[in-house]
């Protein structure tokens, strides 16, 4: 079944990968704290992350294969790496991601607060940055960035990203029996120059 579902499994991570930049970025525009080179550091990797999944799982059907039963499959060894990449880094990238949000996403109050007669024209006043961004529409950019990296949902989406498929010990196992090692053994034998012994009998 991971053949193929692993493909769409891995999709998830970079829409999630997506959303997060969107998230990061908007909330560093806001205040003009992207052209700082730290906060653009941080960026590029999360850009790094995003371009790492989206060249495995385009790689993984440029360079489809043919399964055990004739039908055409994801490469194997590249979908599976991708998991990997996607799956093992998400709680760095959510990390990163939160950091560029800064604090605002545990601080600022609810909607309610933002609508009620007292409470609202404080929220107005201290929430609105210029022109393009108004307070209503920064509230709405911390919530969404609030739910995707702090929130109950964003844990249990980080865990299920890391287990639902299989835990992680099992997708590297995943790796180790998709990837090519004869490739790599008979490039080193060659380079070397190592007789044909070294490759020995395999059962």
């Amino acid at each position: 079944m991971h053949r193929y579902s692993a493909f769409a499994f891995v999709q998830r991570n970079l829409k999630l990968a997506d959303m997060m930049i969107g998230a990061a970025l908007f909330n560093a525009r806001q205040t003009g704290l992207d052209k700082q080179q730290a906060v653009q550091e941080k960026l590029a990797q999360l850009a790094c992350y995003r371009e790492g999944i989206n060249a495995h799982l385009t790689a993984a059907i440029a360079t489809a294969e043919r399964s055990p039963a004739g039908l055409m499959m994801p490469n194997q060894s590249l979908l599976y790496t991708g998991r990997v990449l996607a799956c093992s880094q998400l709680h760095h990238m959510m990390h990163i991601a939160r950091e560029l949000c800064g604090g605002q996403i545990c601080v600022t109050p609810d909607a309610a607060t933002f609508r009620a007669a007292e409470t609202a024209p404080w929220m107005e006043k201290f929430y609105t940055v210029n022109e393009n961004w108004t307070a209503e529409d920064r509230r709405k950019l911390l919530a969404f960035a609030r739910d995707l990296l702090n929130s109950d949902y964003a844990g249990h989406r980080l865990t299920f990203q890391l287990f639902a498929q299989s835990p992680p010990f099992a997708h590297l196992a995943a790796v180790y029996r998709s990837f090519d090692w004869d490739e790599a053994l008979a490039f080193v034998k060659n380079s070397a120059g190592l007789s044909d012994r070294v490759l020995g009998r395999r059962s």
